[in-house]
């Protein structure tokens, strides 16, 4: 695998590099597959490899874990907490808070734990009451096609794809998008950035792209993502996908419209495009 470059004009935020290479190094002394997820890696992808717009700040660093079960998970926990710059919180086993050296800002790290541990389902219950789920649909399938990105000239960290992080915003849309839009908005972002995010020439070599998005090169980027999701994606989770969108397209349309409020008719943008990958992943 190729390692994406940075930009040199749109270097990662060094506390950032110093939170992936401490999980780089720790999950690696565990023998714990990771990868980069969340915000931070859309910005990684769109931003800093492709120099598009970022929609928003954050200081949240999000990281999915491969473990086999709660003692291994913890034990990289332990390990982070134990190099000093990591604090943990009472409220939530997943997040701890890096304080970067002189500096008063702290970065909120959270660690999702997927693989074995969710003994064959696409669930866990986070101990010790067992009563807090939480979805973890498509991870093993977004990790298996990471992409590796180069932040430092020493250093190499694995970041979900875009497909990948297209379906991970899919399911924690239908996890918690009743109280939070935040995945709806990401979601739009990427459609509308994916042709452009490296895919431009992809747009037109690929059969029927083109013409799907009737020779517009951004709408057809929008179908060329849901045939790379297609391609990410294992069959049930595609079917997990295909549900989201058919059982809840108008909530998730009206989600996504209300960061497209800028434009003169956001309803029209918004409906074409999501039926478009909705016809891709058929």
């Amino acid at each position: 695998m190729i390692p994406r470059s940075i930009k040199p004009d749109l270097p990662v935020d060094p506390v950032t590099v110093d939170i992936l290479r401490a999980v780089a190094e720790e999950t690696q002394a565990e023998g714990i597959d990771y990868l980069l997820v969340g915000a931070t890696a859309r910005d990684v992808l769109l931003t800093h490899v492709h120099g598009l717009a970022s929609r928003r700040a954050t200081y949240d660093v999000d990281f999915a874990v491969s473990v086999k079960n709660w003692d291994q998970f913890a034990a990289l926990r332990t390990r982070l907490i134990a190099r000093g710059a990591f604090n943990a919180t009472d409220k939530a086993q997943q997040r701890l808070y890096y304080q970067a050296p002189d500096s008063n800002l702290a970065y909120q790290l959270d660690l999702v734990p997927f693989g074995g541990i969710s003994e064959g389902t696409n669930a866990i219950a986070w101990p010790p009451d067992m009563k807090i789920i939480m979805n973890i649909a498509g991870y093993d399938d977004v990790l298996a096609a990471a992409e590796l990105v180069t932040f430092a000239p020493d250093f190499d960290g694995k970041v979900v794809s875009l497909p990948g992080l297209a379906i991970l915003k899919l399911v924690a849309w239908s996890d918690r998008g009743r109280v939070d839009p935040k995945d709806a908005h990401d979601l739009i972002h990427l459609m509308n950035s994916y042709a452009a995010a490296g895919n431009v020439d992809r747009v037109y070599d690929e059969d029927g792209v083109i013409d799907a998005g009737e020779y517009d090169p951004d709408l057809a980027g929008v179908y060329l993502l849901g045939k790379d999701i297609r391609r990410v994606a294992s069959t049930d989770t595609l079917d997990i996908v295909r549900h989201i969108i058919e059982r809840d397209f108008d909530r998730l349309a009206h989600q996504m419209t209300k960061t497209m409020r800028h434009l003169e008719d956001a309803e029209g943008h918004v409906d074409k495009r999501l039926r478009l990958l909705q016809r891709a992943l058929a």
